[in-house]
């Protein structure tokens, strides 16, 4: 490496490696800690990591709209259902009742006993009041799963992470509304 740096004339520098090592061995960490506000805490160095409060999402969800049902109730192609009960979103559902399915839409929280949903596309409406399921239903199948995304727990953004909004809305997301930070840092 010395030739090299030799034949480009750059005698008397450092390589990068000894400039790094000099430059690390100069700084300070921060320890000046302190408690913030999400709204004061916008460039400031994280002294702890977040942690979540929260599952996220906060319960089994529809993936899409279709029909919540039993899986056991449609493992064959054909099988034919009565509606119990519409679940849109942002409605608690009732349980569903073995032999039923629940239409349901997009972001709505799946009917206790219920455990697979099926695409709209893939279902014929009888009688206005029953439902024929055209494929056979995998469990779990279209299901958003509770915590699926962050867990209760989970560390959501690193200790050391210099503050930006997005760390600031994730916080908040979780249900953390101080952080414990360094000063920022002065370059």
């Amino acid at each position: 490496m010395a030739d090299a740096d030799n034949a480009s004339g750059l005698d008397g520098l450092l390589n990068y490696e000894a400039a790094v090592e000099q430059l690390v061995g100069a700084a300070e960490p921060l320890t000046d800690r302190r408690t913030l506000g999400l709204r004061d805490a916008l460039g400031y160095v994280l002294a702890e990591p977040v942690i979540s409060t929260i599952d996220v999402p906060g319960w089994d969800y529809s993936a899409m709209d279709g029909y919540a049902v039993r899986s056991g109730d449609c493992t064959v192609p054909g099988a034919q259902l009565p509606v119990s009960q519409r679940v849109p979103a942002g409605v608690s559902p009732q349980p569903l009742a073995v032999g039923s399915a629940a239409r349901i839409f997009t972001g709505a929280p799946i009917p206790a006993g219920a455990d697979a949903v099926v695409m709209q596309e893939e279902c014929t409406a009888v009688d206005g009041d029953a439902v024929q399921i055209g494929v056979a239903v995998p469990p779990g199948a279209n299901i958003r799963r509770r915590g699926e995304d962050i867990t209760a727990g989970g560390e959501v953004v690193l200790a050391g992470t210099r503050l930006q909004p997005q760390h600031l809305g994730l916080a908040a997301a979780v249900g953390v509304a101080q952080l414990n930070v360094c000063r920022r840092p002065r370059v």
